[in-house]
């Protein structure tokens, strides 16, 4: 026997609990849409500053495109450059061929691990749907339903989130930067065919506030300047959460 269980005590923790967070969440200083593995890093970086982050995911698991590895072979490859960021998550990878390779199941694990334990508040099963824009036409944050009825194409109006800053990290789908760009806003120039050593430039260099309120990381970077798609290797993408980590700490200290 492990005590006496009464499922009212454990739905109303859990209710209890979760909807302490929520309401917390309603309001940050940075809302990350897509917990993958940019935007975990930078979500971890930002919160370990004292800032709070929400991170919103539309699918159960958090961790993006790193689980699968290359064709679902559960390993990835990293640039040396990314090993301090490691280091950070508590993790090792094999040095092999001047390269970093390291089991992409430990990588996403490790990841959403520090991002949590960083006081993140790493909403899941979330599916940002539009934009909340202040009165200066600033994104100031987003506006997002339950995944399960966008996928039911049930009608359920949605919540909105507000924060100073808005990163789009939704990788391939660039899901925030396409709600500026049905209006008109901006204009996405779609990712370009794979290669490596540019897509993993490209996206540090993609790494920036495209418009007032909104920074982008990882391959929405790509989506948005059109430089080539990388493949199962993920150095790109951690350093690119440090760098939007860093601009939007610049930002906040001078709001």
């Amino acid at each position: 026997m492990i005590g006496t269980i009464s499922d009212l005590d454990v739905s109303r923790l859990i209710t209890r609990d979760y909807f302490r967070a929520l309401d917390d969440s309603l309001n940050s200083d940075v809302i990350i849409v897509g917990a993958g593995p940019s935007g975990l890093v930078a979500g971890y970086t930002i919160a370990e500053q004292g800032r709070k982050v929400t991170i919103m995911e539309k699918r159960l698991s958090p961790g993006g495109g790193v689980w699968g590895g290359g064709k679902g072979f559960n390993r990835v490859v990293l640039e040396r450059e990314a090993g301090e960021i490691l280091a950070e998550i508590g993790v090792k990878a094999s040095e092999q061929d001047g390269y970093l390779v390291i089991s992409s199941v430990l990588l996403a694990a490790a990841l959403i691990k520090k991002a949590v334990e960083s006081g993140a508040n790493l909403l899941n099963l979330f599916s940002v749907e539009d934009v909340y824009f202040n009165e200066q036409r600033e994104l100031a944050g987003v506006v997002a339903n339950d995944t399960a009825y966008k996928m039911t194409n049930l009608h359920v109006d949605p919540l909105t989130f507000t924060s100073k800053i808005v990163m789009d990290s939704t990788g391939h789908e660039a899901i925030v930067l396409n709600c500026l760009a049905k209006r008109g806003i901006v204009q996405i120039k779609g990712e370009d065919i794979m290669n490596a050593r540019m897509g993993e430039q490209g996206i540090l260099e993609g790494t920036k506030e495209v418009y007032p309120g909104l920074i982008v990381t990882g391959m929405a970077c790509a989506q948005f300047f059109g430089t080539p798609r990388m493949g199962p290797i993920f150095g790109g993408m951690l350093l690119s959460g440090k760098k939007a980590a860093r601009i939007a700490l610049e930002k906040l200290a001078v709001v």
